[in-house]
């Protein structure tokens, strides 16, 4: 029973090249937003980044979408956004995160 329930979830899996191996060292964050569509490489370093509590890392991270994974992280995890717009650390980043999702939000 317990590996038909196993093989019925990795149906919902998505696996790529940098989720293989063992799953618990991956940020949770990051497996789950690969599940949801985001890239491997981007869903990791924003993982990471969040893990460690960097927000520099997190804002340069997000930065870095491509002009399809930025939109659907917007549409993914809006809370992100919320929090680098409102965290005077990143304040740096401010200009071009406005100017990106203005552009998704149109």
């Amino acid at each position: 029973m317990r590996d038909q329930l196993l093989d019925t979830l990795s149906l919902s899996i998505r696996n790529t090249p940098l989720t293989s191996g063992d799953v618990s060292e991956k940020p949770y964050i990051a497996l789950s937003l690969i599940d949801r569509g985001l890239a491997d490489t981007r869903a990791l370093a924003i993982g990471r980044a969040l893990e460690n509590g960097d927000l520099g890392k997190l804002a340069g991270a997000i930065c870095e979408c491509d002009s399809s994974n930025f939109p659907r992280l917007v549409r993914l995890e809006p809370r992100l956004f919320e929090l680098l717009l409102s965290d005077e650390s990143v304040k740096g980043y401010w200009g071009v995160l406005s100017e990106r999702l203005a552009e998704v939000m149109k």
